[in-house]
This record gives C-alpha cells, sequence and structure tokens, in this order.
C-alpha cells in the first residue's frame, strides 16, 4: 500500500469526509463520518439555529469518480447508526467494495506517521478535491476527545472545512490502520490544531446495535502483532529463552488461518465463557496461543478443519473472570462439556495465570464436587456429559510445567538448531499431554 491508498479509502459525503471500512461481515461495506455532516440546522422566524434534524438523503462520492455523486436515503437503524454522546456516525452499504484492508487502531497516543484525509471546501471546485494533512503531535487525548497538531500550522476556515468525518490513518504495510474521525471543524481559521473521535466511539455504535457487524481490529491484519507478545517466555531461564523464541517463531508459520475467519466459526463463538471476550485483544492472543500447542502436538498445519476436529478432544476455553480459581473450574466444566468426547482436555485461557502448578493442571475427578451446582442451567444431561472431561489444563502449564521444567533437555542445542529444539519441544508437548 502507499499514499494513493489513504485517497481511496476517503470519500466525500454531503458537505464533508467519511471512511470505507470493511466490518467482519463480508457483504457490507461501512462509511465512517461525523454524525454533524448529516444533520442540518432548524431555524426560527429570525433565523436563529433553535435545534437540528437528521437530512433525509446524503450524496457520497468515491475518490475515483468525485464527480459521480451517489444518493444515500437515510433510514435511521436500518442503514444508519449515530453515537448518542459522541460526533461519530456508520452508513451501511449493502455490498462489499473491497475495502477489506483498514483496520482499527484503539490508540491515544503515538500518532506519529498518521494523516487526516479529507475534502476541503477550497478544493470542492477542482478536479481532485482531496487533500490530506500530516499530524505533528499529540496534544491531548482522554476517551472522548484526542487533540492532534498538524504539521501546517495554519489553515483558512475552507481549507479545514470539510475534512469533518475524515480519518485519522497511517500506512501499517499492506494495510491501514484507522485510530479516529475528524469532528466539527473551527468556526473560524484552524491553527494547526485539530479535534478527533477515537475510533472506540465507533466500536460503541457496534455494539449498541446487536444487528451490526464488528469493526475488524488492528491484530487481525497480521498473526505475527500477537505471536510476538505471545512468545516472550519471561518465566523461563535466560539460557533457553532465546531457543524456544526461535522454535516458536518458526512454528507459528503453520498456523494457515484468517483470524476474521474464525471470528465468523461457531465453535469460536463457544469458547467464551462470556460473550465480550471474542473482541478482546486477551481472548485473540490465547486462541493463537493453543493454535501453536495443537499445531506441534499433532505436527501439522493448524486451519479451521484441524481446529474444527481437534475441538472435541483438546477443547479450548477463555475466560476473563476475577473470581478464584475453583470458581473458574465451576464455570469451564460447565461451559465446556458439550460437543466434547470422553477423556477431552480442555485448555483453558485466563487473563491472569494460575499461580501454581497444582491449579494449573487439574483432572476433573480432583476438581472439590463442592464447587458444582445443580441449578437451573446445569441440567442432569449437562452433568453427565460433564464427566466426559479427562482434566482442564491452564495453557500456561505448557511453558511453565512442561518446557520449563525441562528446560535441560535444550542445553546441548545451539541457537540456530532450530529443527532440533523444535523436534525436543514436540516430544515434550507430546509426553505432558499423554501422561
Amino acid at each position: 500500500m502507499d499514499e494513493n491508498d489513504l485517497k481511496r479509502y476517503t470519500v466525500i459525503v454531503g458537505g464533508g469526509s467519511g471512511i470505507l471500512f470493511q466490518p467482519l461481515d463480508d457483504t457490507k461495506t461501512y462509511i465512517l463520518t461525523a454524525r454533524h455532516i448529516l444533520y442540518s440546522d432548524i431555524e426560527n422566524e429570525r433565523g436563529q439555529k433553535i435545534g437540528d434534524e437528521l437530512l433525509a438523503e446524503v450524496n457520497f462520492s468515491y475518490s475515483n469518480d468525485q464527480s459521480n455523486k451517489i444518493k444515500f436515503e437515510i433510514r435511521k437503524g436500518e442503514n444508519y447508526f449515530e453515537h448518542d454522546n459522541a460526533d461519530a456516525a456508520i452508513l451501511i452499504l449493502e455490498e462489499n467494495l473491497g475495502f477489506d484492508q483498514i483496520f482499527i487502531d484503539e490508540r491515544t497516543i503515538g500518532f506519529d506517521s498518521f494523516s487526516l484525509t479529507g475534502y476541503p471546501e477550497s478544493k470542492r471546485k477542482a478536479n481532485d478535491q482531496y487533500d490530506r494533512q500530516v499530524i505533528k503531535s499529540l496534544i491531548s487525548s482522554d476517551e472522548n476527545l484526542i487533540s492532534l497538531r498538524l504539521v501546517v500550522d495554519h489553515l483558512d476556515h475552507n481549507q479545514i472545512t470539510g475534512f469533518s468525518g475524515g480519518g485519522i490513518l497511517k500506512l501499517n504495510g499492506d494495510s491501514l490502520l484507522l485510530a479516529g474521525i475528524q469532528s466539527k471543524t473551527p468556526i473560524g481559521d484552524c491553527n494547526g490544531e485539530i479535534q478527533v473521535v477515537p475510533i472506540k466511539r465507533f466500536e460503541e455504535i457496534v455494539d449498541a446495535n446487536n444487528n451490526l457487524s464488528k469493526l475488524i481490529p488492528n491484530y487481525f491484519s497480521k498473526i505475527d502483532l500477537l505471536v510476538n507478545t505471545i512468545i516472550e517466555f519471561n518465566q523461563s531461564n535466560p539460557l533457553v529463552i532465546n531457543k524456544f523464541k526461535a522454535a516458536f517463531k518458526i512454528q507459528s508459520k503453520q498456523i494457515k488461518c484468517e483470524l476474521k475467519d474464525f471470528y465468523k466459526n461457531s465453535i469460536i463463538s463457544k469458547s467464551s465463557i462470556l460473550n465480550t471476550s471474542l473482541k478482546s485483544k486477551a481472548f485473540w492472543m490465547s486462541f493463537i496461543e493453543y493454535a501453536l500447542i495443537i499445531s506441534l502436538l499433532e505436527d501439522q498445519e493448524f486451519n479451521e478443519e484441524l481446529f474444527s476436529k481437534i475441538s472435541k478432544s483438546r477443547k479450548f476455553i477463555f475466560s476473563d473472570s476475577n473470581e478464584n480459581i475453583y470458581n473458574i473450574y465451576r464455570d469451564v466444566a460447565y461451559f465446556a462439556s458439550e460437543n466434547i468426547d470422553e477423556q477431552c482436555q480442555i485448555l483453558l485461557a485466563t487473563t491472569g495465570s494460575a499461580t501454581t502448578e497444582r491449579t494449573r493442571r487439574m483432572p476433573l475427578e480432583k476438581v472439590p464436587k463442592s464447587i458444582f451446582n445443580v441449578d437451573d442451567k446445569e441440567s442432569i444431561d449437562r452433568i453427565t456429559t460433564r464427566k466426559k472431561i479427562k482434566e482442564i489444563i491452564h495453557i500456561k502449564a505448557i511453558e511453565y510445567d512442561c518446557l520449563n521444567n525441562n528446560e535441560e533437555n535444550f542445553n546441548a542445542f545451539e541457537e540456530d538448531q532450530f529443527d532440533e529444539i523444535l523436534t525436543e519441544i514436540k516430544k515434550l508437548i507430546n509426553e505432558f499431554f499423554n501422561n
């Protein structure tokens, strides 16, 4: 991707701008924009503003055909959704326009290499109405508004008006990152400062409307972003850390999947005790860690087919509960007991590591019976099915209790003996799971 893609993803929306974004539903394209450009003022007989009202329709144009105005009939709650307390709105186009290499970035600091893109009033009569202003630095930020300073320290009013709804965009290799949308422009000239609605406000629009498809986070763009965090091995002996890191980095190439495709997988939707966890980075980091472990255990590529097959015998479950570990086991045993084989091993990921070896691996027969409750949700059938679970293994047990406890096995290998190190890791993991 190059700077032309910043323009390609930026559209004209009425007197302002907008950003094209394909959500997880690949049959739709969103236009993310500023709410205020879709409203007109209501004035009294004296010409004084007494309110505003949503437009019945708005014209928009693509960057490669700017003179072609496409009419969009606004139907609130159907193809138009807005934020109650922020200058944020989403228009929904019922088609896939191929704008699928853009991802949201929830940052509130560090805006180097970001730009404001849009169609200012000063260029609306030019053949090419597009413009871009480079971001210089952050002035301030909170959860409601981000103030940024432009490299250009002065823009006349007609040079900044029209940028409303434009994106705060950054090139990210073969993709784009979207951190926010330009809010209302100054009444007068712009002295190098702009106000931006954080992208999180647009996520809140989606979350408040169950029929809307999710915005795709930036870590979905490259699995490596998650892998690099997972394989830090902070609890391992410094003498073996680099050996582990190199081996797992190579093994990560065996994960053959697009996370946005996995997001739609029916098994994934039943892998988290709380539905809200599916949109968290912690969930997907844990899932990639699980994928790495399974690819080593099965000695083959990890893809959706393998995931569907292995989930019945080695099931992934995520919990972000703050309750004690025994209450987590109770919830996990109940939640995981659907659609599993006899002697199923549950691989449990949590937001915090189990602190002892005893709590990182627990046969279900040793889970205190007193933690289970027979209530309306736990039917007799579910109690019977639960007995298929052999044990619950915390996902960090593989690092702490399998690899770290056998670190001397790797002393004979040099750091560049990748094949030998991987072979030893596979052997240890197989012994660990089949013990």
